[in-house]
């Protein structure tokens, strides 16, 4: 996946996902809304096949880019803890 920085201020973030889907910037917008100091957190995608999703974030008391890092990481364990599951639920043989 690679991002392309379009606004970076004190409380604000927006970037560029190029590459990705609606299933990973919806996990990421509520993976972000979860993250204290997150005021919003959503995606535009202008036009599905010409251009990519804008992704904005603002934050209140805490960097845009630590609240990213955060939701990241939170995302990662959400993702992890639900192949533990299925791991544990699913035989190996299907």
């Amino acid at each position: 996946m690679q991002t392309k920085i379009v606004r970076r201020e004190e409380a604000i973030l927006e970037f560029e996902i190029i590459g990705e889907n609606h299933t990973f910037l919806n996990m990421l917008r509520e993976t972000l809304k979860d993250q204290e100091g997150v005021l919003f957190a959503a995606y535009r995608s202008p036009h599905p096949l010409l251009e990519n999703p804008i992704f904005h974030i603002r934050t209140s008391g805490i960097d845009p880019v630590d609240a990213l890092h955060a939701a990241a990481d939170a995302a990662i364990m959400k993702c992890s803890d639900l192949l533990a599951i299925f791991e544990k639920k699913i035989p190996e043989n299907i």
